[in-house]
């Protein structure tokens, strides 16, 4: 495995985590995380 800092003292930092990695895994969280944020933005435009 290896970590990877990218950033200045003025712009943003991002982290690299590298390894194998479980695409199914990663592709299923993101569609859930998606999901979870355009279910609570729909509910809030209700209110």
């Amino acid at each position: 495995m290896s970590v990877g800092v990218i950033g200045g003292a003025d712009g943003p930092t991002a982290i690299y985590v590298t390894s194998s990695v479980n695409w199914a895994l990663v592709i299923g969280v993101t569609i859930v995380i998606v999901g979870g944020i355009i279910a609570f933005l729909r509910w809030k435009k209700k209110k």
